[in-house]
């Protein structure tokens, strides 16, 4: 069966249990799964063509706050509906996208419930469909939904994680340049591996070490003969590896592109990118718009 099959499997039994919504998007938050997939309120904003782009905005938002905290990630839309994000990854923790799940109103406006960071007023009232379609959507309590987001959690984590495909191309490779630096050496593959599973979080030279059996001196003199590398150096090439490409293709924060990159001082963020491209983040988007 191939992998998206699989995948709506799991969605579809998901689905039938809980009563909630579950569709497949790629790592930018596009959709995978047709669009009648969605409720019938999703249906309707996403008509909107620069709606649909906020829509895959809050799943990729969804997602990468669920890779950095290493649990699901229940948000609110910039519809003001609570989803959830949970990770589609192979045993090889190769990244193939997200399940989001939700699409309900919650009981209580729960406040620790985080916001889509680029949120604006909604306004579809003169949809004549809207607010029945609004009105009809489940309300859910909050623990309920965060239940519903573990069951989801453990389906990928433990059993998709075992059937998926690593051979067939993932909806969009998220690491590769971590794979192209392939070695012999069986510590280094399992350190990069280690680096690819926490790439959304702070890497340290001594947790990689740690997680190899190895002295942290030995490892670094390794790591650098394996790689060409300083293990430091490598790591931020790929955490600006894949900042460049959410700056030239999204409309997130640079705040929150560091945060989500394991950055906790933007100036920090900035400082290691500029040395990698020359720029400043803010440049480097503005450059990008330009040319696109």
């Amino acid at each position: 069966m191939e992998n998206k099959q699989q995948i709506e499997k799991v969605m579809e039994m998901f689905s039938s249990a809980t009563g909630l919504t579950a569709v497949y998007v790629d790592i930018d938050g596009k959709e995978l799964s047709d669009d009648d997939q969605f409720p019938p309120v999703c249906q309707i904003i996403r008509q909107v063509p620069h709606l649909r782009k906020h829509c895959q905005a809050c799943a990729k938002f969804g997602g990468f706050e669920t890779m950095k905290n290493g649990q699901p990630c229940i948000y609110r839309c910039h519809a003001g509906l609570a989803d959830f994000a949970v990770p589609v990854k192979s045993r090889e923790n190769t990244l193939y996208g997200f399940i989001i799940g939700g699409q309900v109103r919650l009981e209580d406006d729960e406040t620790q419930v985080k916001d889509f960071l680029q949120q604006e007023p909604l306004d579809l009232s003169s949809h004549r469909d809207f607010a029945a379609a609004y009105s009809k959507l489940p309300v859910f309590s909050l623990e309920k939904l965060s239940a519903s987001a573990e069951v989801l959690g453990t389906l990928s984590e433990y059993y998709l994680s075992s059937v998926l495909n690593e051979e067939a191309k993932p909806a969009k490779e998220s690491t590769a340049q971590v794979k192209k630096h392939a070695s012999s050496k069986k510590e280094i593959k399992q350190a990069l591996k280690y680096i690819q599973k926490h790439i959304h979080q702070p890497v340290t030279l001594e947790e990689a070490a740690g997680h190899v059996y190895l002295s942290p001196y030995y490892f670094s003199k390794l790591f650098k003969k394996e790689t060409g590398e300083t293990f430091v150096s490598f790591v931020n090439r790929q955490k600006m590896n894949l900042a460049k490409d959410m700056l030239a293709n999204d409309d997130l924060p640079v705040s929150y592109i560091a945060h989500s990159l394991g950055f906790r001082e933007i100036s920090y963020f900035s400082k290691v990118f500029k040395r990698y491209y020359q720029t400043t983040p803010t440049s480097y988007r503005a450059m990008s718009r330009k040319k696109g």
